[in-house]
């Protein structure tokens, strides 16, 4: 694809027009929907008057319309654009592989007017941020419980192939007339493997609030784990009204040993069950190794709940006697970091501890550049998590990928040396022996 870079005097306006016809004739726009920091979603209509959403690549802040092509302000922004518009093409021909019941169906890829464009699903609904601001009422627990079930299968599906979402939030979620959920907006999504994707899907979604901490941070690994987080977040929100608290806030709260300011639901919220909530407090912990590894076992927890009574050690059981109650002690401890460590997906737990004590070695450790709301979470310049303008894209994804292969060697020797297991031997012998400090938190841990 040639792109062109033009003047700033020759820019006209950016949507396209209610009547534009794209790709022959076979989609016609009907009317703009919404626009992104990377796109432009419009309603249109098929060439057999079918419904259909177009969703086209259109990165406003380093391009515009020029006598109906998507064009480059600058010629320095040309390769950035070009990288965008493959980074677009490539999520969205991956996406149209997916069939699933709760995710978005694609059924065209195509590129013209010098950008590229997608044809998906109309859906007949509206997201879960606008039902939780205009329908609160809609969102009973039995509902908010069906619908938890219905995204962790669709998150399974995703991730049992290779592909994280990396912008789950409530936006991302249509809820249909039906109450069936479907999950949307791919466009940052990446599998695990690549680090040029992760580079350049780290650049197009940061959310405060539903992101979890690892987003923030080049050369911290990205499990499914921290879907898992972002998941937990939209349903923090859908119970409470609100988002968590930003991640980076709660990281540099806990480097500084200020506290965790995340309130946890259980012991908060009633009409749920206990288990329900407390697996959304365990999947917004702080630290990757910590949350839930995979959707396959947070849907299995929530489909089939223990009391939590019976999921506690027998060490805990005070009818125990205290010989007795010692000599489990070992045993109990193993069999714990046994199971932990067959479920713990690879990633940078100490990377993300070593940057927390960093953070709090500062006197702000709260970028004071980092965005407060969701509409300035999307900004119009693509910087870096410092707020800096990203001016080279290509250049900043080929040091992404320096430092994560940097991160890795490092993540490979801490295996090495076996630190992640020795951290949480401490972490369970520490609780084994004190117990909770928090009873609010006793059921998270």
């Amino acid at each position: 694809m040639q792109h062109q870079t033009v003047h700033h005097d020759d820019e006209i306006a950016e949507e396209l027009l209610p009547g534009t016809s794209l790709l022959h004739g076979q989609y016609v726009i009907e009317r703009y929907l919404v626009r992104g920091g990377f796109g432009i979603t419009y309603l249109a209509r098929d060439s057999l008057e079918r419904r259909v959403v177009i969703k086209e690549c259109f990165p406003s802040s380093i391009c515009f319309r020029k006598n109906g092509h998507v064009v480059a302000r600058a010629r320095e922004q040309v390769a950035q654009f070009e990288s965008i518009t493959r980074h677009f093409l490539r999520e969205a021909r991956r996406l149209s592989r997916l069939k699933h019941a709760n995710i978005v169906g694609v059924h065209q890829v195509f590129e013209e007017n010098s950008t590229a464009y997608m044809a998906l699903d109309y859906l007949d609904g509206i997201d879960l941020l606008m039902v939780i601001e205009e329908e609160p009422e809609r969102l009973k627990p039995e509902l908010i419980t069906d619908l938890l079930k219905q995204s962790l299968r669709a998150i399974h599906y995703i991730h049992d192939r290779g592909i994280l979402h990396r912008d789950i939030s409530p936006d991302n979620f249509l809820l249909d007339w039906d109450d069936n959920l479907t999950l949307i907006d791919f466009g940052a999504a990446r599998e695990h493997v690549t680090k040029a994707h992760r580079a350049l899907s780290a650049l197009l979604a940061v959310k405060d609030g539903y992101s979890p901490q690892e987003f923030y941070l080049p050369g911290v690994g990205q499990t499914e784990a921290s879907d898992l987080y972002a998941l937990g977040a939209t349903f923090y929100h859908v119970i409470t009204g609100e988002a968590p608290p930003h991640s980076q806030e709660r990281l540099a709260a806990v480097a500084g040993e200020g506290g965790d300011p995340y309130e946890p639901l259980v012991g908060r919220v009633d009409d749920f069950d206990t288990t329900f909530l407390s697996m959304i407090d365990r999947a917004l912990e702080v630290f990757p190794e910590q949350r839930p590894q995979s959707a396959a076992e947070w849907l299995k927890v929530v489909e089939t709940p223990v009391a939590l009574s019976e999921a506690l050690p027998p060490l805990l059981d005070d009818t125990q006697d205290g010989d007795a109650a010692d000599a489990s002690i070992p045993h109990e401890i193993s069999r714990l970091v046994e199971d932990t460590n067959q479920n713990l997906q690879q990633g940078k737990p100490g990377d993300l501890k070593r940057v927390a004590r960093n953070m709090a070695k500062v006197s702000n450790p709260l970028n004071p550049a980092m965005p407060s709301t969701q509409e300035e979470a999307r900004p119009q310049t693509p910087v870096d998590i410092f707020g800096n303008p990203i001016e080279d894209v290509d250049k900043w994804m080929r040091d992404q990928e320096n430092a994560q292969s940097k991160a890795d060697a490092d993540s490979a020797k801490d295996a090495a040396d076996r630190k992640p297991r020795q951290r949480f031997m401490k972490s369970v012998i520490s609780r084994l022996v004190s117990g909770p400090a928090d009873p609010k938190r006793s059921v998270t841990n």
